[in-house]
């Protein structure tokens, strides 16, 4: 998601497994820069790792839920989650065989919750598997679609009861049909016709200058917490800025990592950013 410009908060209660995600994230950057398959060092999309459900899901536009497929567990986090996020928020599974239905019995507003499954590696397969169960509404899928659209996927209904798992060969087909692509297109939205599904024309492609990288954070001056409250502060020792200080004291007391980097936080450093003057003047 972050590949494609969408902002991430990744939850774990573990947070061992938080920071190994960050490194594994990390890991994925650099191959698919060496692979040619992003153009920067760095998603278009900002990644926040944390350890807090309430603060993860709040105010989201869709969840997905990856844990193991145990059926108590999964219908113990959609339960939580539908309680802690928005109305709206659209709720998936990357289930692979768990009865959908059944994992959403305890679910608040079950018709906004649906199976959704990436298939790996998710940079290069453009086709995603959608299962709606006996509660999805259509305006749920007609959502679903939109934002895989965006991001140059194909949404395909699950047929009967087994998943569609690729072999290597078809893996490594669509792996190198992604590659060609990138690099005919050189970022700029051209389509390499026939060799994965159309594109859609601000989908799958990552910028080609710094400047538009520049272009997508000049929008992130909210919290990535609370956003209610604009950022105005910096983490140390690793001086991100990404919260508000309240929320910031709130990591400290906790004794909670950086967001971004998983980095324990000794100390708070406020400060005035312009778009904060320009709003007192």
């Amino acid at each position: 998601m972050a590949y494609h410009g969408h902002r991430v908060r990744l939850y774990d209660n573990n947070v061992k497994s938080l920071n190994s995600a960050y490194m594994r994230i990390e890991e994925d950057k650099k191959y698919l820069h060496e692979q040619g398959l992003l153009l920067h060092k760095n998603f278009v999309g900002q990644i926040l790792c944390l350890s807090r459900l309430e603060e993860a899901v709040r105010d989201v536009d869709l969840v997905i839920e990856a844990v193991i497929d145990d059926l108590q567990i999964k219908q113990e986090l959609f339960e939580r989650v539908s309680r802690s996020c928005s109305p709206n928020t659209v709720i998936t599974s990357n289930t692979l065989r768990i009865d959908m239905s059944a994992a959403v019995e305890r679910t608040e507003n079950k018709a906004r919750t649906v199976g959704l499954r990436f298939l790996y590696p998710v940079y290069c397969i453009p086709e995603v598997e959608i299962t709606p169960n006996k509660y999805t509404s259509s305006e749920t899928i007609e959502k679903v679609r939109m934002v895989l659209e965006q991001m140059g996927k194909t949404l395909f209904f699950r047929s009967g009861g087994q998943p569609l798992i690729l072999n290597e060969e078809q893996r490594e087909a669509r792996v190198q049909a992604r590659i060609e692509q990138v690099k005919s297109s050189c970022g700029l939205g051209n389509f390499f016709e026939n060799t994965v599904p159309t594109l859609a024309h601000n989908g799958n492609v990552t910028p080609t200058s710094d400047n538009e990288l520049v272009s997508f954070a000049e929008h992130e001056h909210d919290c990535a917490i609370c956003m209610d409250r604009h950022r105005d502060c910096l983490l140390c020792p690793c001086h991100h800025m990404v919260t508000c200080s309240e929320c910031a004291k709130s990591l400290l007391n906790r004794n909670d990592a950086c967001p971004i980097c998983r980095n324990d936080i000794t100390e708070i450093i406020g400060c005035i950013t312009r778009d904060i003057l320009h709003l007192s003047q």
